[in-house]
């Protein structure tokens, strides 16, 4: 089984011809070790269709960089950005919702799709590198994605995060949301196989947390539910 992600850019503080660099954080690796899948990096728009045709479902990770407030309503960035992370993850969603393909966003991947859906996102008063804040503890719907991993109507999960859902698409529903603040926490879409969430629960792969991990693998059943279906 394939299974696409976006690759992210950042700049490294060292100055030089190794300072620019394009990652996948190694969390996704080590998911596709465990779970035997071949992890398929995503970073040029060059004819993108051939290969999410190979893949059977695609993960959007979080991201370093802003999107752009031009693709929800709002002042475009002045100057533009160097490298548009979101015009290429637009584009690459729209392939797999075109092919009816499951979708997993975290952190910036939720944000993603609520855009891509006709949804907003604003900043949130907060900073995730304080301590205190790094984690919080949300609601959950019963019958959602989430609550068939914790199986409870609560939950603490971290926060690394300095934007969140302002208008929701109209076609996602919001099933997780933080006790404090009621910020949206997780969208869904069980028809088109879409699910998100602003956290980060790939984190369980280098933390030991085992409850988490039952985010992808419910994630790669679906996967190969689709596939059978679709043939």
């Amino acid at each position: 089984m394939k299974i696409a992600t976006l690759v992210r850019e950042m700049d490294m503080p060292t100055p030089g011809a190794f300072s620019h660099r394009f990652y996948i954080m190694a969390d996704y690796y080590q998911m596709a070790i465990e779970h035997g899948f071949e992890l398929v990096g995503i970073m040029s728009g060059m004819d993108p269709e051939a290969i999410c045709r190979e893949c059977e479902g695609l993960i959007v990770p979080g991201s370093g960089k802003d999107i752009d407030p031009k693709y929800y309503g709002g002042t475009p960035m002045d100057p533009p950005q160097k490298i548009d992370e979101y015009a290429l993850d637009a584009k690459i969603i729209d392939i797999f919702v075109k092919l009816g393909k499951p979708i997993f966003g975290v952190c910036g991947g939720h944000q993603d799709l609520n855009i891509y859906f006709g949804g907003t996102i604003e900043k949130i008063d907060y900073d995730p590198h304080q301590d205190e804040k790094k984690y919080h503890d949300i609601d959950i719907e019963e019958g959602s994605f989430v609550y068939d991993v914790f199986g409870s109507t609560t939950a603490r999960v971290n926060s690394y995060h300095r934007w969140a859902i302002g208008k929701l698409a109209p076609n996602l529903k919001a099933v997780a949301r933080c006790k404090t603040d009621g910020v949206i926490e997780a969208i869904e879409d069980k028809e088109r196989c879409i699910y998100a969430t602003q956290w980060h629960p790939e984190q369980s792969y280098h933390t030991g947390d085992s409850i988490e991990k039952k985010f992808f693998e419910n994630f790669l059943v679906r996967c190969v539910e689709i596939k059978a279906k679709n043939g």
